[in-house]
């Protein structure tokens, strides 16, 4: 699912369900499983812009993780279910930063921010060291964000 806000900007939604065993013994989220959640989220992102994960990985390139920030403000439990925002901060020849929020959506309907996650992602090479970012990958993120690669 996406949206278009009012800045144009492009934000995707994933819609998730806290799995079981996702959580720890007060049925809560773990917090490091919560990566899990963001990842799967970023997979479909990039998919959904018409860029598979999997076309990087032919290419033998990767997105590391660099950088990450996560803030934790409301508890997940088991069996929440979750919209997942990830939207494209910016990027740069060989890298590009990631947002991503979780939201949980209370019985009277309200949504409510559960955790925000902050992400510095580097182009790098299967057999080591960082790269461009390939054109295609760019022109698909560019044509679906608006956002311009700086150097």
């Amino acid at each position: 699912m996406t949206n278009q806000n009012e800045n144009k900007q492009y934000e995707h939604i994933t819609r998730v369900r806290v799995p079981l065993y996702d959580v720890d013994l007060g049925q809560g989220l773990y917090h490091g499983n919560y990566y899990h959640l963001f990842e799967i989220a970023r997979d479909r992102f990039f998919r959904d812009m018409g860029f598979p994960y999997k076309g990087l990985m032919d290419m033998e390139r990767h997105l590391s993780v660099v950088e990450a920030g996560c803030k934790y403000k409301k508890s997940l439990r088991y069996d929440d279910e979750a919209d997942i925002h990830t939207s494209l901060l910016w990027m740069r020849t060989r890298s590009l930063g990631i947002s991503q929020k979780i939201f949980r959506t209370e019985a009277d309907g309200h949504s409510v921010l559960c955790t925000e996650l902050s992400l510095n992602m580097v182009c790098t090479r299967f057999s080591g060291g960082a790269a461009t970012l390939p054109p295609d990958f760019v022109k698909c993120l560019q044509d679906r964000t608006g956002i311009a690669s700086r150097v």
